[in-house]
C-alpha cells in the first residue's frame, strides 16, 4: 500500500513538472499569507495545496464544494471553475503582469541613465557636442 502512495506522489509531482505548475506563496494569489505555499497552473486553470487545512481557514477554500476539488494521494486540486479560485489566479496574473511593466520600466530608466553617463564621459562625442 505504501508503495502505491509513493507512485501516486510521484506522478504528482510529475504532473506538475508537465503542466508547468508553479509553487508560490498564498499572498502571490491574493490569500492570506498564513495560508502557506500553493501550486499554480494558471494554463490549466487550479491551485493545489499540500496543507488543505491551512488554505481552507486562512485562505477561504473551506467555502469550495467538492464539486470544484479533485483529491489526489496527499495534494487538493481547486478548479477555476468556483469564483474564489478564479479570483485567486486572476489576481496572480495581475500581480505578474503589474511587475513585467515595472520591470520594463526599470530596464528603460537604467538604458536612459546609462545613455546619459556615456555621453558625459564622451563616448558619444558627437551627442555631447549637441548637448553643450
Amino acid at each position: 500500500m505504501w508503495e502505491l502512495q509513493e507512485q501516486i506522489e510521484c506522478m504528482v509531482d510529475q504532473y506538475f513538472e508537465d503542466s508547468g505548475a508553479q509553487r508560490v506563496s498564498a499572498e502571490a494569489v491574493g490569500l492570506d499569507v498564513r495560508a502557506g505555499y500553493v501550486f499554480i497552473s494558471t494554463e490549466e486553470g487550479w491551485i493545489a495545496s499540500r496543507n488543505t487545512r491551512s488554505l481552507d481557514y486562512y485562505g477561504g477554500f473551506e467555502y469550495i464544494s467538492e464539486e470544484h476539488k479533485v483529491i489526489v494521494g496527499e495534494i487538493t486540486f481547486y478548479s477555476n471553475d468556483h469564483n474564489r479560485v478564479a479570483d485567486a489566479l486572476e489576481y496572480y496574473n495581475a500581480l505578474q503582469e503589474q511587475q513585467r511593466e515595472e520591470e520594463e520600466q526599470q530596464r528603460k530608466e537604467d538604458a536612459e541613465e546609462q545613455q546619459r553617463r556615456d555621453e558625459k564621459n564622451g563616448l558619444y562625442p558627437d551627442r555631447w557636442d549637441d548637448a553643450n
